[in-house]
Order: structure tokens, then sequence, then C-alpha cells
């Protein structure tokens, strides 16, 4: 299930941190229509004592932006498109007119109106397809140093590890899902010229991210998954939402 949230304001930008993944997360958990914040603070599946949470959402979308690098900030030209999607859909069908347009919905210190909402429709899945990045896809590994202190290593496109981790990512996303294991499944994923490396931060952690068009070869079932819920890790705090560009 597929959201495309249309947010307006009685200014002329909006005006946000230049890193601001956990600013667009505040406002999904706590300043969207109550129908919304319910299912997004329903949906989850424990696993081994910890939430996993089935969905993701994507960069801010908007006709213009102004960079202001000294300050750290970004302003968006109003109005700005987020997309949200997730593998529940139990609630879906009763959304088309029942959220209320025009409530009020704060992003950071933004005022902004809810504009529009939109059930996007879902693609007919196949086995392959060019992908595009409507936010960065990260993957990594967590080690420990000689002082037991955590540290990050993520990998990039070009590595083994880029796809053994999304397998093993996409397999856990399946079987939390569909409550059925599976050990086996094709996949292949090829990367473009058109693919950039990217730097986020969240929570003041940096992340590292790529972003840009892939091909990518899985069984349709698991299209769906990644479609849903994401590709890579970090889904819920805005990474790895992708688009289906074509089937050739």
């Amino acid at each position: 299930m597929r959201l495309k949230l249309v947010l307006n304001s009685y200014q002329p930008f909006i005006n946000l941190p230049l890193h601001h993944n956990v600013t667009i997360q505040g406002m999904l958990y706590k300043s969207l229509p109550k129908i919304l914040l319910d299912f997004l603070n329903e949906i989850g599946f424990f696993h081994t004592g910890k939430k996993f949470k089935p969905f993701t959402f994507s960069r801010i979308y908007s006709e213009r932006f102004v960079l202001d690098k000294d300050k750290k900030r970004i302003k968006y030209k109003a109005p700005i498109t987020i997309y949200l999607s997730s593998a529940v859909n139990g609630k879906a069908k009763n959304w088309d007119g029942s959220i209320p347009e025009g409530e009020k919905i704060q992003l950071g210190k933004n005022e902004l109106f809810l504009e529009k909402i939109v059930v996007k429709r879902e693609p007919e899945f196949g086995e392959e397809f060019y992908i595009r990045t409507l936010s960065p896809i990260t993957v990594y590994r967590t080690f420990e140093n000689e002082n037991q202190k955590k540290f990050y290593q993520y990998y990039n496109p070009s590595q083994e590890e880029f796809e053994e981790l999304i397998r093993d990512n996409l397999k856990k996303k399946y079987s939390f899902i569909t409550g059925r294991e599976i050990d086996h499944f094709p996949i292949k994923i090829e990367s473009t010229e058109r693919l950039r490396k990217v730097l986020i931060k969240y929570r003041d952690f940096p992340v590292e991210a790529y972003d840009g068009v892939f091909k990518i070869k899985t069984d349709p079932e698991m299209f769906k998954v990644v479609y849903d819920t994401g590709l890579g890790s970090k889904n819920s705090q805005g990474f790895g939402m992708i688009e289906v560009l074509n089937k050739n």
C-alpha cells in the first residue's frame, strides 16, 4: 500500500534542517490525521524482542529548493510531496475520501496543511524491473572495536556484501510479513551509471547510502515486499524506498 501526501503552506517556502529524515519521521508519528497516526502506531511485528516496522517513506519532492550550507538548512518551495509505503494493506480500501484534507500538520517548525492524499495503484509485479530510489539505499554490518564500542561498516553496490545483505534483510522482511520462512529465492541487483553516494545524518549519526537507478531480478512475491517496505536497511528511518520504472 502506497500513499502520496501533498502538503502545502501559507508561506512560500518550508524551512528545514539540511538532514531532516528525523523531522519527517516525527511528523509521520505525531502530526498526521488520526486515521493515519493510528495506522502507523499499530503496524509492527515483534521478532526476538525487537519491533519491525514494515514501512518506509521518501525524500521530500518540491518544484524548487534553496540550499544554505553555512546554516545547514534547506528551503523547499511549497507545496511538497512525500510518499509513504507499507506492507500492511488492511485499511487502505477505506481511505479514499475518508481522510480530511486541509488538516494542520506540523513539520519541524513549519505549520502545513494536507492539500491532497492519494492511494497509489500498485504495479503489476514481474521478475525483472528497473527501479529508481525515492530515498537512498543503505546496507551495513555492526562490529565492535577493541574497546567494545560498536561501529558500522557500510557497503557500496560494487561490493559482494551489498547484495548479500539485501538478500538477508529481504528474507527477514518476508518472514515477518507472511509468517513463512524462505531459504532460497533468486535476487540480482545491478547498479547503473545513474548512481551517486550520499551521506545523511540521522540523529547526528552519518549514514552512507546510494541514490539512483538499479536493475533488479527476483520473484514477483519478493518484489512486492521490496516495493512495500523498501530495499536494504533503516527503511522506517527514510531509506530504501523505490519506484518501478519499467520491465525492460
